[in-house]
């Protein structure tokens, strides 16, 4: 099930409350990006700046272990799509350079109805990040995320599961509207 053969993956169609996608989310598993493959604890927060028409999103985990090195990365999003808000596009910060002009896809496959899980998809299925707002979920509730992701043309043989400390507390789904 290559991601070549597949068209490319495509936001959900559903309009989203954006506000209630901002927050915090423990990313539960992922198939991911090189600075990522050994991340325990990973958690990404988003936080929408107004002013500018744009969120941020602050990606922080542990390192090759529970008690590793601290690695934090910065991104700014930016919304592609505003009749659904699920199309979004990133540009990352890195060292040395800031800010690139990158904008890359950030593509939300799939949303809970209450904002507490969710999907995130490429285009080319080279990436997927699966998240919810407490550090753990019931073993069918995330057997049912992998089902959805596979059923999107994802190879579940590809998908890492993200160890996380389960005492860590649930996020609340904000509530603020934007934009």
């Amino acid at each position: 099930m290559g991601g070549n053969s597949l068209k490319p993956l495509e936001a959900m169609s559903t309009p989203i409350e954006l506000g209630k996608f901002m927050g915090s989310w423990y990313v539960l598993a992922h198939i991911p990006i090189f600075v990522e493959k050994n991340a325990f604890n990973a958690v990404e927060n988003y936080k929408w700046e107004p002013a500018q028409s744009r969120f941020q999103v602050t990606y922080k985990f542990n390192e090759g272990a529970s008690d590793g090195k601290v690695s934090e990365s910065y991104q700014r999003g930016f919304i592609n799509n505003d009749k659904t808000f699920t199309d979004l596009r990133v540009s990352p910060k890195l060292p040395l350079f800031g800010y690139t002009p990158l904008r890359l896809s950030y593509i939300i496959c799939d949303l809970a109805p209450d904002y507490t899980t969710t999907i995130i998809g490429y285009p080319s299925r080279s990436y997927l990040w699966i998240m919810a707002r407490t550090p753990s979920v019931s073993a069918e509730e995330y057997d049912a995320l992998i089902v959805k992701a596979k059923g999107m043309g994802y190879d579940p043989a590809l998908i890492r599961k993200v160890p996380q400390d389960t005492s860590a507390p649930a996020f609340p789904v904000p509530t603020e509207k934007v934009p």
